[in-house]
């Protein structure tokens, strides 16, 4: 479903990212791991057509999305959903009607067939109850499940998580893991799902990338993760101070940091 070769990317003098590739499979969910400044927040905006690499190249269904341009890469874009990690509602609009703007956007649908399929796509995510509110009248959790219904509208072959845990107590992360893994077993959801908790990974991660420095250390299971002798994935499964990924910044690597 999604072949990522040989991608690089530079932002003037600063390298974040190396090289990587990896493929993911139709249907499974792969994990992207790495501690701050390991380049997987770039590498999410060079997936999603955000930003160009530098080189290498990323296919989503066959489709090389660094080539394309304006419409093409707005028609490419619909084979896949994005969930942010602030949810990026738009509060002036009810929660249904965040929903039903891709679709009003993107397709001819009628309104009736709009809302019909807006419906659907709360209940996929259990929140039909709160069709009528507006993101700040919601809990976060809540809205982060918003920002996933909104991601389906256009019925995606792919979805991307960026941190869909963050900020959110331990019941309703769960209650997100729960919910890529219903879409993963009922639809065949590909899913990509860019995290840095530990506990999310152990639940729906058929498949991980760990990136470092903007290299990939890592590219295998849960059993290749918790079994690895590398120091960095130790050291970032322990938690530990000490280890190769400790010590203070230099500025120009702290500049570097911020751009990852």
């Amino acid at each position: 479903m999604i072949v990522v070769d040989d991608v690089h990317k530079s932002f003037g003098a600063a390298d974040v990212l190396h090289g990587v590739s990896f493929t993911v499979k139709r249907g499974e969910t792969v994990c992207i791991l790495g501690g701050s400044g390991g380049g997987k927040t770039t590498l999410l905006k060079v997936m999603i057509g955000v930003h160009k690499p530098t080189s290498g190249a990323v296919a989503i269904g066959g489709k090389d999305i660094c080539c394309l341009r304006g419409r093409a890469l707005d028609e490419a874009r619909r084979s896949f959903g994005v969930m942010f990690q602030s949810g990026a509602l738009l509060n002036s609009m009810t929660i249904a009607q965040n929903i039903a703007l891709p679709l009003e956007y993107h397709t001819q649908l009628d309104s009736e067939t709009i809302e019909t399929m807006v419906k659907i796509k709360l209940h996929q995510v259990d929140l039909l109850h709160a069709a009528d509110r507006r993101p700040s009248e919601i809990s976060g959790g809540m809205l982060k499940r918003a920002g996933v219904a909104r991601a389906l509208a256009l019925d995606p072959k792919v979805l991307f998580y960026d941190e869909p845990s963050a900020g959110l107590d331990p019941i309703a992360t769960t209650r997100i893991d729960q919910l890529i893994n219903r879409l993963r077993d009922s639809m065949g959801m590909t899913s990509v799902v860019v995290t840095h908790v530990l506990e999310s990974v152990r639940r729906i991660a058929d498949h991980i990338i760990m990136l470092d420095k903007g290299l990939v250390i890592l590219d295998g299971d849960l059993d290749d993760l918790e079994n690895s002798s590398d120091p960095r994935v130790r050291q970032f499964l322990t938690g530990e101070v000490a280890g190769p990924n400790a010590g203070v910044l230099t500025e120009n690597q702290y500049l570097d940091d911020l751009l990852m």
